[in-house]
Order: structure tokens, then C-alpha cells, then sequence
């Protein structure tokens, strides 16, 4: 079920890396891509077991309980996988899930509230029909068991990798046109903003970014550091969003929106930042944290939900409530070339425990399990008759 490979997100960089490994590591096996547009089939015309299926729907829910189901009956498939949570509730087929994110419980101001009625009703019942459930971190799990109470069949982590443009090895002629093209200063501090909800239409704008909080915090540190580094947003309408809540062009002083930069080329921002600055209230797995990592960017996490489980000790930590700690933070990263090159080694070192492979496999294993168990379902069953 791969309608969020459409999406413009980490959501669908997750996905569609995912199902792209599941394919290359199981080579045997058909897989059937339900999928909602051509442009993301196209993503698996090389692979010869994939089976890309374009069913477009402007209703979610349509296309997850009545589409999907009927489609997948009339093909002949043997288990339905999501790597975002939702399955058919009416069908026999069995299901797996991955549980992507915790923050309409963590942060529930951040969603409607027909939202958060829509989790809260649906994702008990998601759980109930799902034969096994994995989670994109530790931390989600955890923070979705403690508020809800729920007793998740839960068999493993499929923590996200990173492309293998995301390295320390950049291409110098590559990052001289990006720096030309988007005009980016010698030196600055990068962070990837987010003000809306992806995947959604029809939602109003996501203060889960915390974006009013960082950029406060970093005019503070304008006014603290003796020589002070522009700082670089990426981000679609992040530049608006602000502007709509009272911040001027004096208050944006040395900040440069480059709007949307498309993911096969966000790699060449890391690379040339002298550092990276996160400040999002929960972050379930946050791939931007992986990917400042993984291109040796030293980094600035928040110390909520995943932040810790995927930086672990080679990230610069802070509260993201407190403008104060993202301040010194950035004072401390940028006034020190010593302690960037403490945290760019260790940054690369801990990218290494990542990886697709990694997270591909543990889904296998969930869908051998899940197989093996219907089909001695179907013994015992047959034996009874």
C-alpha cells in the first residue's frame, strides 16, 4: 500500500527506499505496488518482481478500505504491508503496519481535532486487525504505549537509512553550481522548516516546526556572537508562515529561504553547512537528524521523542521549548572548529548503525512470520473439514 510514496516528505522517502530494498532483497516474490499516481511506478520499472498498480483516489479512506481490498483480492495476493499505518478492516487478507509517528499524542494542538478524533477512533482498530506491527523508532512506540495503553503487536524497529548521496565525500563541481544557483554565503547554519502538513489537503498550517521559536533564539544568538552566520531554511512557505506572524524583514536579519529544494538534491546543503539546527517538538524518527550525520553536518537535535535514540551522543542536544538552550547551542557549534570536527566524526560514525538493508529485513521477517502462521492456519484448518 504505497499511496505515500507520493507524498512531498520524509514519509516518502521512507516509503518508497523501503519498498525499493523489499524488492531487491526478496527478488523471488511478486510484489504488488498499489500505488496512487504514475510517477511514483516509475520508481520501480527497473525491478522485474514489481508489479505497479495506479489506482487514483481523492478519498483515503475509500482507497484504503474498499480499493485496496478489491484490487488485492482480484490479483491474488497473500498479505497486505503499509509502511504507514492503515489496513482494510474487512478484509481476510492478513496485514502488517509500521507505526510512523507519535505526535497527535504527544502534540495534539498541532492537528485538527477531527484529526485527532480520527487517530484516536482508528488506530486501535488498525492495531486490532494487523497480525504484526512495526515502529519507525523505539521512541514512537514507547511514547504511543505510555498515552494510550494500547497493547501493540509490535515485533520489531525499522529505523530509516539514507540515500548514498548523504556522505562526506562531496562533489566538488556539484556543490559549486548548488551554491551558485541558490546563492548561498561561504558559511552558514542550515535547518530544514516545516509549517505545513504533508500528505493532507484541506489541513491547516503544522506548528509542530517550532520555527517561531528557533529563528527568536537565533537573533538572539546574532546579537551574542561576534561574528554571526547567516542561516540557511529549507522548507515549502516557511518564509510565509512567519511573515503572517509578525516577523519583519529587521527580525529575519541574516536568514535566506530557499523554499523546496527537491530530496536527490538536499544532500549538497549539508554538505556545505558548517552546521545543522533541528528544532521540532518531536521528531518520531527524524530523517533530516540521519542525514546531517551521515554528510559529517554536526548537528543541533531536540532531546524529545527520537532525537536521542537516533543521535544518540554525536548531536548537540537542546529543549526545543527553550530559546534559550537553542541559543547557546548555536554559539557553542559555530564559535568552535574544534568541537564541529568532534561531532562530524562522530556523526559519520554513528550514521553507520543505519541503513535500508537494516530496516527492509526486519520486514521480511515480519511478513515470513505472518505467512508461515496463515498457512498453518489453513492446515489445521483443511484437517478439521
Amino acid at each position: 500500500m504505497g499511496r505515500l510514496i507520493d507524498q512531498s516528505d520524509g514519509l516518502a522517502v521512507y516509503g518508497g527506499s523501503l519498498v525499493r530494498q523489499l524488492l531487491q532483497l526478496d527478488p523471488d516474490s511478486r510484489y504488488v505496488l498499489f500505488l496512487a499516481s504514475p510517477t511514483a511506478a516509475r520508481l520501480f520499472s527497473d525491478l522485474p518482481n514489481a508489479e505497479p498498480h495506479v489506482i487514483a483516489c481523492r478519498s483515503r479512506l475509500l482507497w484504503d478500505q474498499v480499493l485496496i481490498p478489491r484490487l488485492a483480492r482480484r490479483l491474488g495476493v497473500d498479505l497486505l504491508f503499509n509502511p504507514k499505518f492503515s489496513l482494510p478492516l474487512l478484509s481476510r487478507l492478513p496485514g502488517i503496519f509500521i507505526i510512523q509517528s507519535c505526535d497527535w499524542y504527544v502534540n495534539p494542538r498541532n492537528y485538527p481535532w477531527w484529526d485527532n478524533i480520527y487517530i484516536r477512533v482508528m488506530l486501535p482498530l488498525y492495531c486490532h486487525k494487523a497480525r504484526e506491527v512495526l515502529a519507525i523508532s523505539q521512541a514512537a512506540l514507547d511514547e504511543l504505549i505510555r498515552r494510550t495503553g494500547l497493547d501493540f503487536p509490535c515485533t520489531g524497529i525499522t529505523h530509516a537509512g539514507v540515500g548514498s548521496r548523504f556522505n562526506a565525500v562531496p562533489d566538488a563541481a556539484e556543490l559549486r553550481q548548488f551554491r551558485g544557483e541558490y546563492n548561498l554565503p561561504e558559511r552558514f547554519i542550515l535547518t530544514v522548516g516545516r509549517v505545513l502538513h504533508t500528505g493532507l489537503e484541506g489541513m491547516p498550517e503544522y506548528p509542530g516546526g517550532n520555527n517561531e521559536r528557533l529563528l527568536r533564539a537565533y537573533r538572539e544568538y546574532r546579537r551574542r556572537a561576534p561574528e554571526p552566520l547567516p542561516l540557511v531554511v529549507v522548507g515549502k512557505r516557511v518564509q510565509d508562515y512567519l511573515r503572517a506572524r509578525g516577523f519583519t524583514r529587521e527580525s529575519l536579519e541574516g536568514v535566506q529561504f530557499l523554499g523546496f529544494i527537491p530530496h536527490e538534491r538536499l544532500h549538497a546543503a549539508y554538505q556545505l553547512a558548517d552546521c545543522f539546527v533541528l528544532a521540532t517538538l518531536c521528531e518520531s524518527f527524524g530523517l533530516p537528524i540521519l542525514e546531517a550525520l551521515a554528510t559529517g553536518c554536526p548537528a543541533i537535535v531536540p532531546n524529545t521523542c527520537a532525537g536521542p535514540e537516533v543521535a544518540a551522543g554525536a548531536a548537540r542536544l537542546i529543549d526545543p521549548l527553550s530559546e534559550e538552550e537553542l541559543t547557546v547551542a548555536l554559539l557553542e557549534v559555530t564559535g568552535s572548529a574544534a568541537l564541529r570536527e568532534r561531532m562530524r566524526r562522530a556523526g559519520l560514525e554513528r550514521a553507520k548503525r543505519f541503513g535500508w538493508t537494516q530496516a527492509a529485513r526486519k520486514v521480511l521477517d515480519s511478513i515470513d512470520r505472518v505467512l508461515a502462521a496463515r498457512s498453518l492456519e489453513t492446515r489445521v484448518a483443511a484437517l478439521r473439514r
